[in-house]
Order: structure tokens, then C-alpha cells, then sequence
């Protein structure tokens, strides 16, 4: 019987279908068909509890239904995510492990001195969310806005301070973005996550804090934090009783951050088109873009191509490269 994938235009047909599979993470090349052959890491550089902990465990969910391995999270917080990121920098690119990368990945080249490239030594798989951090103070501060806590600080400047998940990381820029154009002064104070910035202030040892908002919202709702209003461009989906504080008292304030999965460098093509379609399907339920809404986390429309990411990672580098010069942030 003859094979009919040897008609000239049969095969220029199965090539394209073939290309479109492999963009689609349904390669049948060997190394798709192969993969993953073992359990799959997902490397949080932040300490457990924050935000992060909440998108990967959730991710991790998510790629083991769809890839057929365990997906375990593993927790490698400290020096402003640098550890666990030069873990995955040094890791064999074989797609079991992977890094859940954010802006500090494109911010810390402009801080510290690292063994690695924020763009050279690593694989973008695909950008995921979107999120807006959420100033919030404790409930002993008297202030409900930001032009009343903007008052606060001017009128007892250096008395008040404000917790970070890192030096460097977007919720210690924003913070220096708010004394910048509040033109006050606070105490700056790193944590090595977002979970533990927060407990400080839910504890009262300190008086304000960006915070992501997924981990944050549950103590907003309680009263256990007070929401001052969101640092992104636009009110947040799902969330839009909560202010910008460009709107409520800084006009032109915004700093927003992101979430996305990369790979050590050299992950190959049908590897990262795997791990690709396997975000597409998690990332375009309804219902999963429901509960990460509803968690103060604005899911992209379609996660981007490993493509658009690299691009934006390239951006970044050099924007908050701007940011952090013209702040004058130094390492603490």
C-alpha cells in the first residue's frame, strides 16, 4: 500500500501541522516524547508563604495534570532571590528544573554583582501575570489615604517605615518611588519575602509595606491591614473598590509587577514548546483566570511566547536599570 505522506504536498502539509504541534507543546520529536522523565522542580526564590508560593503551587497543579509528572515546589529564598536563582542558572537544562522567575530577576543586575545574566543565562518559557502591589499600613497609622499618609510622613520625617520583600525588589522600588514623589522620608526595611514583610506589619513592628496582594487580601478583609490603594496603572480586575494611588493623591505613580517561568539556558525547542502549551491550557481555564482574579491577580489574555517574554525581560533590564540609578538604591 503506498504511503500517502510521500505526495509532495501532503508533506509540505504534515510539516506545517508538525511545526504548529511543536509551538503548541505537542512536539514528537524525541526529546517531547521523552519529557519530562522524572519529577519536575519549580524553584520559588522567596521564602514560603508570599504570593510567589501561592501562583507555583498552583502551577504545579496544573503542569502534572497536563505533563504526567509529580511537579513539586521547592522554597530557595534569601539575598533578594539571588540563591535560588543562581540554582537554576547552574542547573542541567533538561526542563526538570525551573525557576519562577519576577521583576527581581531584572532588577538585581543593576544591584549586586551576580554569577549570572539576567538575560544570557536563562530560558524564557512564558510570561503569566501581571500584579499590582498594595500599600497598605497597620491599623495604628492614621491614615486612610495616601495624601493623609503622605501628611504623616512630612510631618514626623524618618519616623515611619516600610517593609520590603527585598532591596531591590518592586516592593522596595515602589516605596522609594513614594518618598521620591511624596518627598518624605522613611526607614527602609528588607525582608527575604513577601510573607514575612507582611507579618511584620500585621504585628505592628512596622508601619507600612507594598505588598503583593493575593497573600495580602485575606488581612485587608479582616481589618488586620488597612488598604491605601494599588500601585498599578488601572484598578486591579476583580478589585476595582480598592484606588490607584495615582488616582487618590500621586498622579503619574505606577510600578507594577509580573510572574512568568524560565529555564536554565539551552533548554531546547521542544522542551520549552511542552512546558508552553502545557501554561496555555492551565492559564485559558476559566476557571483557574476566576480564582487568580479573585486573588488580586490579573491573568494575561494568553500567556506570552517564550518569544514576547525574552523581549520583555531585555526591556526590563534596562528600565529598572533607569530606576534604580536615578532612586540611588544601594545593596544594604
Amino acid at each position: 500500500m503506498k504511503n500517502p505522506m510521500r505526495n509532495g504536498t501532503l508533506n509540505r502539509v504534515g510539516t506545517i501541522i508538525l511545526t504548529g504541534l511543536v509551538a503548541l507543546g505537542g512536539a514528537t520529536s524525541v526529546g517531547a516524547q521523552t519529557y519530562p522523565s522524572k519529577p519536575i522542580r519549580i524553584i520559588v526564590p522567596y521564602a514560603p508563604g508570599g504570593g510567589q508560593d501561592i501562583l507555583s503551587r498552583a502551577l504545579a497543579t496544573g503542569l502534572n495534570e497536563r505533563l504526567g509528572q509529580p511537579v513539586v515546589v521547592e522554597n530557595r529564598g534569601g539575598a533578594n532571590t539571588i540563591i535560588g536563582t543562581e540554582y537554576v542558572a547552574n542547573s542541567a537544562p533538561d526542563g526538570h528544573t525551573l525557576l519562577l522567575c519576577s521583576g527581581a530577576l531584572v532588577i538585581n543586575p543593576s544591584l549586586y554583582k551576580t554569577s549570572y545574566d539576567a538575560v544570557k543565562s536563562f530560558t524564557p518559557i512564558s510570561q503569566m501575570l501581571s500584579g499590582s502591589l498594595m500599600l497598605v499600613v497597620h491599623p495604628s497609622i492614621p491614615a486612610k489615604n495616601v495624601k493623609e499618609l503622605v501628611a504623616l510622613a512630612k510631618k514626623n520625617p524618618g519616623q515611619l517605615t516600610f517593609a520590603s520583600y527585598g532591596t531591590g525588589s518592586p516592593s522596595h522600588l515602589a516605596g522609594e518611588l513614594l518618598k521620591s514623589m511624596g518627598n518624605i522620608d522613611m526607614l527602609h526595611i528588607p525582608f527575604k519575602g513577601s510573607g514575612p514583610a507582611i507579618t511584620e506589619v500585621i504585628a505592628g513592628r512596622v508601619s507600612i509595606s507594598f505588598a503583593v496582594m493575593s497573600p495580602v487580601l485575606p488581612f485587608v478583609r479582616s481589618g488586620r491591614v488597612r488598604p491605601i490603594g494599588v500601585a498599578s496603572g488601572e484598578r486591579m480586575p476583580g478589585h476595582s473598590e480598592f484606588p490607584t494611588l495615582a488616582e487618590s493623591g500621586l498622579p503619574g505613580f505606577e510600578l507594577s509587577g509580573w510572574n512568568g517561568l524560565c529555564g536554565p539556558a539551552g533548554l531546547s525547542k521542544e522542551v520549552v514548546g511542552r512546558l508552553y502549551g502545557a501554561i496555555v491550557h492551565f492559564f485559558t481555564n476559566e476557571e483557574v483566570r476566576k480564582n487568580f482574579t479573585q486573588m488580586g491577580l490579573n491573568v494575561l489574555p494568553r500567556p506570552t511566547s517564550p518569544e514576547q517574554f525574552a523581549a520583555k525581560i531585555v526591556a526590563d533590564v534596562e528600565k529598572f536599570g533607569k530606576l534604580v540609578k536615578q532612586a540611588g538604591i544601594k545593596p544594604e
